[in-house]
Protein backbone atom coordinates (compact mmCIF):
# COMPACT_ATOMS: atom_id res chain seq x y z
CA UNK A 1 0.00 0.00 0.00
CA UNK A 2 1.06 3.38 -1.09
CA UNK A 3 1.85 5.66 1.73
CA UNK A 4 0.45 9.47 1.59
CA UNK A 5 2.53 12.05 3.92
CA UNK A 6 1.86 10.21 7.39
CA UNK A 7 -1.21 8.61 7.43
CA UNK A 8 -1.26 5.21 5.52
CA UNK A 9 -4.18 4.84 2.69
CA UNK A 10 -7.28 3.00 3.92
CA UNK A 11 -7.62 -0.56 2.47
CA UNK A 12 -9.39 -1.59 -0.40
CA UNK A 13 -11.45 -4.35 -1.39
CA UNK A 14 -12.19 -5.06 -4.84
CA UNK A 15 -15.62 -6.58 -5.71
CA UNK A 16 -17.51 -7.28 -9.33
CA UNK A 17 -20.71 -5.41 -9.52
CA UNK A 18 -22.05 -6.63 -12.90
CA UNK A 19 -19.63 -6.98 -14.35
CA UNK A 20 -17.45 -4.18 -12.79
CA UNK A 21 -14.84 -4.14 -10.69
CA UNK A 22 -15.57 -1.71 -7.68
CA UNK A 23 -13.57 -0.58 -4.52
CA UNK A 24 -15.19 -0.55 -1.33
CA UNK A 25 -13.03 1.47 1.22
CA UNK A 26 -12.87 -0.04 4.38
CA UNK A 27 -13.48 1.57 7.60
CA UNK A 28 -10.56 2.80 9.87
CA UNK A 29 -12.05 4.26 13.39
CA UNK A 30 -15.59 4.35 14.74
CA UNK A 31 -16.60 7.62 13.11
CA UNK A 32 -16.13 6.29 9.67
CA UNK A 33 -18.57 3.18 10.84
CA UNK A 34 -20.90 5.59 12.40
CA UNK A 35 -21.19 7.39 9.23
CA UNK A 36 -21.54 4.29 7.37
CA UNK A 37 -24.52 2.89 9.44
CA UNK A 38 -26.51 6.38 9.85
CA UNK A 39 -29.99 6.30 8.62
CA UNK A 40 -31.91 8.45 5.78
CA UNK A 41 -33.08 7.34 2.44
CA UNK A 42 -31.15 6.01 0.31
CA UNK A 43 -31.58 5.38 -3.74
CA UNK A 44 -29.30 2.51 -3.86
CA UNK A 45 -31.85 -0.49 -4.24
CA UNK A 46 -34.13 1.36 -6.59
CA UNK A 47 -32.59 -0.21 -9.68
CA UNK A 48 -32.88 -3.51 -7.70
CA UNK A 49 -36.67 -2.71 -6.63
CA UNK A 50 -37.83 -1.91 -10.28
CA UNK A 51 -36.12 -4.76 -11.15
CA UNK A 52 -38.00 -7.52 -8.87
CA UNK A 53 -41.16 -5.21 -9.82
CA UNK A 54 -40.61 -6.21 -13.32
CA UNK A 55 -39.69 -9.85 -12.94
CA UNK A 56 -41.47 -11.46 -10.59
CA UNK A 57 -44.52 -9.00 -9.92
CA UNK A 58 -43.60 -7.82 -6.49
CA UNK A 59 -45.45 -4.86 -6.26
CA UNK A 60 -43.79 -2.05 -4.05
CA UNK A 61 -45.16 -1.17 -0.96
CA UNK A 62 -47.58 2.10 -1.48
CA UNK A 63 -47.88 4.84 1.34
CA UNK A 64 -50.79 4.92 3.60
CA UNK A 65 -51.48 7.66 5.51
CA UNK A 66 -52.94 6.80 8.97
CA UNK A 67 -52.87 8.50 12.59
CA UNK A 68 -51.70 11.39 13.99
CA UNK A 69 -48.73 13.42 12.73
CA UNK A 70 -46.84 14.55 15.70
CA UNK A 71 -42.93 16.79 15.44
CA UNK A 72 -40.73 18.32 17.59
CA UNK A 73 -37.75 20.21 16.08
CA UNK A 74 -34.56 21.39 18.65
CA UNK A 75 -33.69 24.79 17.59
CA UNK A 76 -30.30 26.48 19.52
CA UNK A 77 -32.63 29.07 21.64
CA UNK A 78 -35.77 26.92 21.40
CA UNK A 79 -38.41 24.03 20.48
CA UNK A 80 -40.69 23.90 17.68
CA UNK A 81 -43.70 21.25 18.35
CA UNK A 82 -46.14 20.68 15.45
CA UNK A 83 -49.14 18.56 15.30
CA UNK A 84 -51.76 17.56 12.45
CA UNK A 85 -55.60 18.55 13.46
CA UNK A 86 -57.41 15.16 12.66
CA UNK A 87 -59.18 13.16 14.61
CA UNK A 88 -59.99 9.55 13.09
CA UNK A 89 -62.07 6.65 14.04
CA UNK A 90 -60.62 3.93 12.37
CA UNK A 91 -61.26 4.85 8.57
CA UNK A 92 -63.68 8.23 9.33
CA UNK A 93 -62.90 11.68 10.49
CA UNK A 94 -64.77 11.88 13.69
CA UNK A 95 -62.99 16.29 14.29
CA UNK A 96 -61.13 17.80 11.52
CA UNK A 97 -60.41 20.86 13.97
CA UNK A 98 -58.75 18.59 17.00
CA UNK A 99 -56.43 20.19 19.53
CA UNK A 100 -53.11 17.78 19.74
CA UNK A 101 -50.94 20.50 21.55
CA UNK A 102 -51.25 20.22 25.46
CA UNK A 103 -50.17 22.71 27.71
CA UNK A 104 -48.11 21.12 30.44
CA UNK A 105 -46.59 24.71 32.24
CA UNK A 106 -45.88 28.03 31.57
CA UNK A 107 -42.47 27.07 29.90
CA UNK A 108 -43.76 23.55 28.68
CA UNK A 109 -46.10 22.05 25.90
CA UNK A 110 -46.77 18.39 24.12
CA UNK A 111 -47.87 17.31 20.92
CA UNK A 112 -49.81 13.82 21.46
CA UNK A 113 -51.17 11.06 19.55
CA UNK A 114 -53.08 7.99 20.30
CA UNK A 115 -56.16 7.40 22.55
CA UNK A 116 -57.48 10.86 22.79
CA UNK A 117 -59.42 10.26 26.30
CA UNK A 118 -55.90 8.51 27.34
CA UNK A 119 -54.13 11.72 25.72
CA UNK A 120 -56.29 14.09 27.52
CA UNK A 121 -55.96 12.34 31.05
CA UNK A 122 -52.13 12.33 31.05
CA UNK A 123 -51.52 15.83 29.81
CA UNK A 124 -54.13 17.13 32.39
CA UNK A 125 -52.21 14.64 35.06
CA UNK A 126 -49.11 16.31 34.08
CA UNK A 127 -50.35 19.35 34.07
CA UNK A 128 -51.59 19.31 37.52
CA UNK A 129 -48.54 17.80 38.93
CA UNK A 130 -46.31 20.16 37.25
CA UNK A 131 -48.43 23.25 38.90
CA UNK A 132 -48.06 21.27 42.13
CA UNK A 133 -44.52 21.53 41.87
CA UNK A 134 -44.31 24.72 40.94
CA UNK A 135 -46.03 25.70 44.10
CA UNK A 136 -44.31 23.79 46.11
CA UNK A 137 -40.70 24.89 44.83
CA UNK A 138 -41.18 28.13 43.51
CA UNK A 139 -39.48 27.69 40.56
CA UNK A 140 -40.76 27.01 36.63
CA UNK A 141 -40.33 22.97 36.02
CA UNK A 142 -38.22 21.55 33.90
CA UNK A 143 -38.83 19.11 30.84
CA UNK A 144 -36.56 16.37 32.41
CA UNK A 145 -38.66 16.59 35.06
CA UNK A 146 -42.13 15.86 33.10
CA UNK A 147 -39.97 13.22 31.16
CA UNK A 148 -39.07 11.05 34.17
CA UNK A 149 -42.95 11.93 35.39
CA UNK A 150 -44.57 10.31 32.68
CA UNK A 151 -41.80 7.72 32.26
CA UNK A 152 -42.83 6.50 35.36
CA UNK A 153 -46.71 6.71 35.11
CA UNK A 154 -46.84 5.01 31.21
CA UNK A 155 -44.63 2.44 32.56
CA UNK A 156 -46.22 1.62 35.55
CA UNK A 157 -49.70 1.03 33.56
CA UNK A 158 -47.73 -1.04 31.06
CA UNK A 159 -49.25 -0.12 27.40
CA UNK A 160 -52.73 0.29 28.80
CA UNK A 161 -52.67 4.15 28.73
CA UNK A 162 -52.56 5.12 24.43
CA UNK A 163 -50.57 7.78 24.04
CA UNK A 164 -47.50 9.05 22.50
CA UNK A 165 -46.26 12.56 23.46
CA UNK A 166 -43.56 14.94 22.61
CA UNK A 167 -42.42 17.64 24.56
CA UNK A 168 -40.45 20.48 24.87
Amino acid sequence: QAQQGCFPTPPLTRISRNGKMVEIREPQDYMEVLQQQRGGFSFELCNRNAHLAQTTGIKNPTAMKSGTTICGIQLKDSVVLAADTRATEGPMVADKNCEKLHYIANNIFCAGAGTAADLEHTTQLMESQMELLRLATGTQPRVCTVVRRLSTTLFKHQGYIGCALVLG
